[in-house]
């Protein structure tokens, strides 16, 4: 017999209480939203629609919800990386950091993220087996309209894995050509459908307001039928509470409101729950992603969709405050690590990011690709029969013998994770092979991987027709072409 570990924060009563704190405020509060169509749409269906406001009848609430899919596919432009949600075995997906506007290179050197750094961030991204799918950082360009980078950078993801992809807009009309691209890499809106090869993120503006932009994402991925990360950013002592427990009811709010909307938009739309909670240190007025009572406040708002509501969650699963690679980023992204995959998370994010998201490094990438296997195996929890107990041999001793040379030493002693990063020899051994530490060791694995990267491209005429489409965005965002050249 299996058992996936997991680790409840909320009790049944306490559990209880948040589901209906949250639909009181639904219900009677509501929420603002800076779209027009949206809540014409939303006063259609049957929401309580008053000025800007929306309100949702817990009737409603409760019919609403059992239209939306409790499973799904994010798949992946390679089938063999499509992503059945949540994970069949119990377990996570993984994802790296998305939006970073610096780079942190394996040399120390530290500058903004620039499109030579996407494109080698998402080769290392598809070469970690522990990595399931690419976000897209936030590059820095004087050749390209800043309105578009977000286009741009996605044609130079696409050139460079199969895995799928998560998409974060950066304007209200970008995400119809965002979508218009993964379209043509599949063959068509149809096909777009039944393979989603990317998914996108609407956020709240906290506490409890949608800007248009947000709205504008959500409807067209209704339309094109792609799976959308329903995301809350609340820092509490900001614009959310500061305790862990209004931290989270802010978060599970904001991101339930964005289910239900994109549920009475077009329902059977895949929806991620995605609380993103962040608080502010008081002491240096500093936004930070780690201390241990955010991620208490991560682990309760999982906790309320995925056992509350039956609906998968998303939310950050690595991830530091530190701005190096020392001691502090390890403790925080291990211990974050550890306690959000066993709250029940079906997507943990943030892989390969510094300095609460702002940095990212492909040296943390290949350390969060071992921390991530370090989480699956104990996530994946014992199995309790003779084989796994080893009972038989136990029963059959007869007197002082070696496991060492017995066959089942020898059946089961590969089911270990052993970490590329870390070093389990002797003093004399570690000595003999240069003394080096764990960032000196990643540093070794990363030349070995990027002599084994594989080549990839995209086909020449769909490669032609996402050019013709950037080229319309620029226009019509930015009323700007792509300037010629290439950094």
């Amino acid at each position: 017999m299996t058992r996936v570990l997991a680790s409840r924060i909320l009790s049944s009563e306490q559990l209880d209480l948040m589901k209906e704190k949250l639909e009181i405020i639904l219900a009677e509060r509501g929420v603002k939203v800076g779209h027009a169509k949206v809540l014409r749409f939303l006063g259609e269906a049957g929401a309580d629609v008053s000025a800007s406001r929306a309100r949702f009848p817990r009737s409603l609430i409760d019919e609403v919800l059992k239209k939306a899919p409790r499973q799904y596919t994010l798949a992946g432009i390679d089938p063999r990386y499509d992503l059945a949600v949540p994970h069949p075995g119990g377990l996570f997906y993984t994802r790296t950091s998305t939006g970073a506007l610096n780079y942190y290179a394996e040399d120390g050197a530290y500058y903004p993220v620039a499109f030579k750094e996407v494109q080698e961030f998402t080769k290392l991204s598809s070469y970690l087996e522990n990595i399931d799918f690419c976000s897209l950082p936030s590059p820095r360009s004087k050749y390209m309209p800043q309105e578009t980078l977000d286009i741009h950078t996605l044609r130079t993801v696409l050139q460079n894995t199969t895995k799928h992809i998560w998409v974060q807009p950066y304007e209200q009309e970008n995400s119809k050509y965002l979508l218009e691209i993964a379209a043509l890499v599949v063959g068509g809106k149809e096909k777009l459908k039944e393979r989603p090869i990317i998914s996108l993120i609407a956020c709240s503006n906290s506490p409890l307001e949608y800007k248009a932009m947000d709205m504008e994402i959500v409807l067209q991925c209704c339309k094109y039928g792609v799976p959308i990360h329903a995301c809350s950013l609340p820092t509490g002592g900001a614009n959310a509470p500061v305790t862990a427990e209004g931290l989270a009811l802010v978060a599970a709010v904001e991101v339930m409101a964005l289910v239900l909307i994109a549920q009475l938009i077009q329902p059977g739309t895949a929806v991620v729950a995605t609380p993103l909670p962040f608080s502010l240190d008081m002491l240096s007025t500093q936004t930070l992603q780690s201390p241990i009572e955010v991620t208490m406040s991560r682990m309760a708002a999982v906790q309320l969709f995925t056992e509350g509501y039956g609906l998968p969650a998303h939310t950050y699963g690595t991830g530091a405050d530190s701005i190096l690679l020392d001691a502090q980023n390890m403790i925080e992204r291990t211990s974050l690590a550890h306690l959000v995959a066993l709250s029940g998370a079906s997507v943990l994010g943030g892989g390969g990011q510094l300095e609460v998201a702002k940095t990212i490094s492909p040296l943390q990438l290949i350390i969060d690709n071992d921390i991530f296997g370090i989480v699956k195996q104990l996530k994946s929890g014992l199995e309790i029969d003779d084989e796994n107990l080893a009972f038989n041999e136990i029963k059959g001793l007869t007197g002082r013998e070696e496991f060492i040379s017995m066959d089942h030493t020898f059946n089961h002693f590969r089911n270990v994770y052993r970490p590329r990063t870390f070093f389990r020899g002797s003093r004399l051994s570690w000595e003999e092979q240069g003394s080096k530490d764990l960032i000196a060791r990643t540093r070794d694995i990363y030349a070995s991987i990027r002599d084994d990267y594989q080549d990839m491209r995209l086909p020449e005429d769909i490669s032609t027709e996402i050019d013709k489409t950037i080229k319309c965005a620029d226009q019509e965002i930015a009323g700007t072409a792509k300037r010629p050249g290439v950094d």
